[in-house]
């Protein structure tokens, strides 16, 4: 009897001591219906916040600058976002830091509206355009001005417009008011199926990436300020728990057993359109959790190349934009 209540006692220490600082966390998304987002969607569908002890509520707003808008101003605590995102705002002097990444791959797509496809050749051959971005300053945005870059132009030489994700992208293209769109599943591939957009740029695929940018780049994650990260960081670590299981779900499962998770209004009212978008995303999700130290720094590098921001900038330390310690810990917790 003294042993049982030895362990007794030893297990409600145990259980204290994981137990999350803030249990109520609020998660802010830009487009929560996206692919570019699915495992958040699952962490949440599959029950895995509430197994690490946590109530998240998660907002969702037309794209990602807006989502890291609510961040910094206080309304939510951490972000699901793009991690160009936090190495601009790093930039900038705002101590951001990332702890889990969702995606190994950009997985943004560049599509041209089939009345111009036929002389589209290159970048340089969006001057003029007028492009629909998930919002400005969103890592579509950004994207966007990296291949700008890479033909010698810039924003003032094409109509930046925010459409954001879903349907609402889908409806800008197919109303006439957009000549190019850079998005994310499955708006890009409902367009692409419907004989609306040629795509000509895409990083879902490490192939894809590697064209693009010479490297697979970290983009999706969870991040927030690093004073949070300091001052609760339990709860960053039931955070990560839940997303890494989500994670491990995600590439072991089925298209059917994704279906049966999510929302149907995702499937933007066809699964089988939805099932082609999936499985050419599939490889955009990253294995682990991790981020590599090389992807990091050539995306640094790749911003350089047109944000001002950060190419005046000269105390961003890469290494501290992400913190690989919570994942492994979740790793070896599995």
């Amino acid at each position: 009897m003294k042993y049982l209540s030895i362990l007794v006692i030893a297990l409600v220490v145990s259980t204290a001591q994981a137990a999350p600082e803030k249990a109520k966390v609020s998660i802010a998304v830009g487009g929560k219906a996206a692919l570019f987002y699915l495992p958040l969607t699952i962490a949440e569908r599959n029950g895995y916040f509430k197994q690490e002890g946590l109530e998240v509520q998660i907002s969702d707003f037309p794209g990602g600058a807006k989502a890291l808008q609510a961040m910094v101003g206080g309304s939510v605590d951490v972000v699901s976002g793009g991690f160009d995102h936090v190495l601009h705002m790093n930039a900038k002097g705002l101590n951001l830091q990332a702890f889990v990444a969702q995606l190994a791959t950009p997985a943004l797509a560049l599509g041209v509206a089939k009345r111009h496809a036929g002389r589209y050749k290159s970048p340089k051959d969006l001057k003029g355009m007028r492009i629909g971005v998930t919002a400005p300053g969103s890592s579509t945005h950004l994207f966007l001005s990296y291949l700008l870059a890479s033909a010698g132009l810039s924003d003032r030489d094409v109509s930046v417009i925010g459409v954001g994700t879903g349907a609402t992208a889908v409806a800008g293209v197919r109303g006439g008011e957009l000549d190019a769109i850079l998005n994310v599943e499955p708006a890009m591939t409902a367009l692409e199926r419907g004989g609306q957009i040629v795509i000509v740029n895409e990083t879902l695929s490490v192939k894809g990436s590697n064209a693009v940018f010479g490297a697979t780049l970290p983009s999706g994650c969870l991040y927030t300020q690093r004073d949070f990260i300091r001052k609760h960081p339990k709860t960053v670590q039931a955070l990560t728990n839940a997303m890494v299981k989500a994670l491990v779900w995600i590439n072991q499962a089925s298209v059917a057993q994704i279906l049966a998770v999510i929302p149907p209004e995702y499937t933007l009212g066809d699964k089988a359109l939805y099932t082609a978008a999936l499985e050419r995303s599939r490889q955009t999700y990253s294995l682990d959790g991790l981020f590599s130290a090389k992807g990091a720094e050539a995306l640094y590098q790749m911003l350089r190349k047109f944000d001002d921001n950060v190419r005046r900038a000269t105390a961003v330390q890469i290494a501290s934009t992400f913190d690989n310690s919570f994942v492994l810990r979740a790793g070896a917790n599995r």
